[in-house]
């Protein structure tokens, strides 16, 4: 057959264009210059990225940390918690608890899975892919701990970026127990607890190695969530998530399932414990700042130091409790002669306020936290006998008669005769365990209304917050060791330490002090006085004028405002703080010797007035320099350093020096500030007060071992009682803080000395009463007869009245000791 067609089409089939390569090139340039891209992105990335090896120096920050006397933790103060562990003290349990829940393959040198699991990546993109948002995480332990020490937790693929290079850099400079380390240590766990030991101490209140396998497996289901998954706040999720760990531990082969099994059944126990009692806020809060005011902020909070210091726990809360119960006895009439009514409610709750308070939750006319020993209630119904009262929403509680009886309305009206004239329907009211109050030294001149618990259950009181204010300080009268302070009402609704930086007068309070200038013998003669006085001394006790330099004329008067016909002894003037005859033996051994004098005290200079109120308590003194003037009769003589820190530690351990702390430690005195027999014979003296005189409530404590002063000022704006015993020394202040009255009848043995007894009653238990020590220099009978009377022969044996000589003066005019090194020796053997 012919061929047909043209010789073009009978030829070959024209190539056609290659495209295909031309698109490979392409794609091929597009990966090329995407991966230079991303290459300088990373670059530029890991230029930006800190140097890790500074973590083998990394210790974390730690919160100053307050210890009481016993080693028990007093306050926490710094914005986080946390403890730093070698890993050997960390338990191989609770390390795999972590590896189990956080990163299987930790230990793997496999480079798919270790410091960056890839496969994990992976899974987490296509899951965040199908959520159309970043829900997981595939971060490994290594990159948890770059993110944890140098990266937000923002989710962001430079932030992932970046974590994986670091996770890489850390590989490189850490072994994997190293990075495990750091990770168990930085961690956060909730509730401020970063590491595991402050999360073991924060949930458990153990430390690590006390854990057991539920527990360790509690605290390692935690890093993904704290504040979901804790076991505080959502038990029921903490517990499955405790179940998740603990078979990842069987599947892992760290466990068994019969070991599993048993940690499964654990009760999910965990509260949030408070790992300081704050039982001493005044104290801490004087601490912090003067640790701020040397060292700053940023060291004092954030360096671990450990301050340990001289408060007794059982001392402080009894100090607490007694001051507080104290001020509100005061304030709702208990404890005093004048009526004081009762102000009402906090506020009165209807409708939703209402419902939600029922329910537990805080109303906001209430101050954040429930000061001193109150709580807050609700009152649901109320008749003429009884009322239903929401204690804080977590039980109901039945009120009578009794709990409400003293709330007077208005300062003439009766006392309340029935409930429902008191409390009603809605009112947010202030509750206290309820207290009896008896009179202490009933059917004498100065009883006074002393309380005591009401038993193991003791029901609840109306009381309110009270206006008044106190302070309390108990120190070991020998080393000056500050046992307990207490600086107010409540350190929730003021932090002004009262009992630091209140000067207020001290009224009769300060007479001892000048009194004891006045048998000073050696002392006087070695001034030029001719004579001195004895316990027996008698004084006028008769209207006196005194012209002072600018003409005016000054005529002291006495608290009862009545004169005495004949002479009082010295002894029976200090009993019962006759006002006129302490003037008169101030005047007769001189204003400028008894101001330099009572130097000897520890109070400058430029506090003591030289006027002839001197003696009645012109100045102004704070509780603590009280405190520490009335120590020295209670250590026969010796004026000790007050102090509250008995050591500093740094984060490493090195102590720093208290040199420059006005209340660091200081060695004991070893030479006297007045001479021991004259400390004897004031001491002797203000036993005298308790037994006869304005202290006589105090003879509720049934010792025969205690001794002190009343204080009352003009207008009775301040209540004092500074007291002591062989061992301690305890002053009480109570006044308003702007200075105002407190009540026609208002006294310190009213006011100051029952808060005094509450709190020595406590803090003297387990101490026998073995007497004050009798320096041989003090001769004769201190009681004659049996009657309540120091004999006329009690003086200072060896300083007849004679004329003072210049050997006199010489020997005479330091600290003031008698009979020389043996005596001293004897003093310091007791203590």
């Amino acid at each position: 057959m012919a061929q047909t067609g043209s010789p073009r089409a009978r030829g070959k089939a024209p190539k056609r264009p290659r495209y295909g390569r031309w698109i490979l090139l392409i794609i091929a340039l597009i990966i090329i210059n995407n991966f230079i891209g991303i290459s300088i992105y990373v670059y530029r990335i890991w230029e930006t990225l800190p140097p890790v090896h500074e973590l083998k120096e990394w210790h974390p920050d730690e919160p100053l940390r307050i210890y009481a006397a016993d080693g028990s933790l007093l306050q926490e103060v710094g914005p986080q918690m946390r403890y730093a562990l070698p890993i050997d003290q960390i338990p191989v349990k609770l390390q795999e608890s972590f590896i189990s829940a956080e990163n299987a393959r930790f230990y793997s040198n496999n480079p798919l899975y270790y410091p960056v699991s890839y496969p994990g990546i992976i899974r987490a993109a296509l899951v965040d892919l199908i959520h159309m948002s970043p829900v997981q995480g595939a971060s490994t332990i290594p990159e948890q701990v770059a993110r944890n020490f140098y990266l937000t937790p923002q989710k962001t693929i430079t932030r992932k970026i970046a974590e994986i290079l670091l996770a890489y850099k850390l590989a490189d400079h850490f072994s994997h127990k190293q990075i495990l380390e750091l990770y168990l240590n930085k961690i956060y766990l909730g509730q401020g607890a970063y590491g595991v030991q402050a999360a073991a101490r924060t949930y458990y209140g153990k430390s690590v190695e006390q854990l057991t396998l539920g527990e360790m497996a509690t605290i390692a289901g935690l890093p993904p969530a704290p504040s979901v998954l804790n076991p505080v706040m959502n038990p029921d999720l903490a517990k499955k998530r405790r179940a998740y760990v603990l078979k990842r531990l069987v599947n892992r082969g760290y466990i068994t399932r019969a070991e599993a099994a048993k940690a499964n059944a654990e009760p999910v126990l965990s509260r949030f414990h408070a790992q300081a009692s704050d039982s001493a806020p005044y104290v801490t809060d004087w601490i912090a700042s003067w640790l701020t005011q040397q060292f700053g902020s940023d060291f004092t909070y954030r360096s671990g130091l450990k301050v340990y210091t001289s408060i007794i726990p059982k001392d402080q809360i009894a100090a607490n409790e007694a001051v507080a119960v104290g001020l509100e006895n005061y304030d709702m009439g208990l404890s005093s002669m004048d009526p004081k009514i009762y102000r009402g409610p906090v506020a009165r709750l209807s409708g939703d306020a209402l419902q939600t308070a029922l329910t537990g939750k805080r109303p906001d006319a209430l101050p954040p936290h429930d000061p001193a020993n109150l709580k807050w209630g609700v009152v649901i119904t109320a008749n003429s006998k009884t009322a239903t009262v929401s204690l804080e929403g977590k039980k109901n509680i039945n009120m009578t008669l009794r709990d409400v009886r003293w709330a007077r309305l208005r300062f003439n009206s009766p006392l309340p005769s029935q409930v429902d004239s008191v409390l009603h329907s809605g009112d947010l009211i202030w509750l206290r365990p309820y207290v009896h109050a008896m009179t202490a030294g009933a059917g004498q001149e100065w009883g006074a209304n002393v309380w005591s618990s009401a038993g193991k259950d003791p029901g609840w009181q109306l009381t309110q917050i009270p206006k008044v204010q106190g302070a309390l300080v108990s120190l070991d009268s020998r080393n000056g060791a500050i046992h307990a302070m207490v600086g107010g009402f409540s350190y929730e609704l003021s932090h002004f330490n009262r009992a630091v930086f209140a000067y207020r007068q001290p009224g009769s309070g300060f007479k001892p002090f000048v009194y004891a200038a006045a048998m000073d013998a050696p002392a006087l003669l070695a001034s030029g006085q001719s004579t001195y006085m004895t316990p027996q001394t008698p004084i006028p006790d008769t209207p006196l004028s005194i012209t002072l330099p600018d003409g005016q004329v000054y005529a002291p008067t006495n608290y009862s405002k009545q004169f005495s016909n004949t002479p009082i002894p010295v002894w029976s003037n200090l009993a019962y703080s006759h006002n006129v005859p302490s003037v008169r033996i101030l005047m007769d051994i001189g204003i400028p010797y008894a101001a330099q004098y009572v130097q000897r005290f520890g109070f400058p200079a430029k506090q003591v007035p030289e006027v002839p109120s001197m003696v009645l308590g012109a100045g102004d003194y704070s509780p603590l320099q009280m405190a520490r003037a009335y120590s020295v009769f209670s250590s026969g003589g010796f004026l000790p350093h007050p102090y509250l820190i008995t050591k500093i530690v740094n984060g490493r351990g090195t102590q720093i020096s208290l040199l420059n702390c006005p209340m660091g430690y200081a060695p004991p005195p070893q030479q006297t500030a007045i001479p021991p027999g004259v400390a004897y014979l004031m001491t002797q003296m203000m036993q005298q007060v308790i037994k006869i005189g304005t202290g006589v409530a105090a003879q509720s404590l049934g010792r025969n071992d205690i001794a002190g002063k009343t204080g009352t000022t003009n207008n009775e704006n301040n209540a004092w009682f500074n007291g002591f015993s062989p061992r301690m020394t305890t002053s009480v202040w109570v006044g308003y803080d702007d200075n105002h009255t407190m009540g026609r009848w208002a006294a310190g043995a009213r006011e100051a000395l029952p808060i005094w007894i509450h709190y020595m009653r406590t803090a003297m238990a387990g101490y026998p009463a073995t007497g004050f020590f009798r320096p041989p220099s003090v001769t004769g009978p201190t009681i004659s007869g049996g009657s309540n009377v120091i004999g006329v022969s009690d003086y200072l044996a060896g300083y007849p009245p004679i004329a003072p000589t210049s050997s006199t003066a010489s020997t005479s005019s330091g600290a003031g000791t008698d009979t020389g090194s043996k005596l001293m020796d004897t003093i310091k053997n007791l203590f």
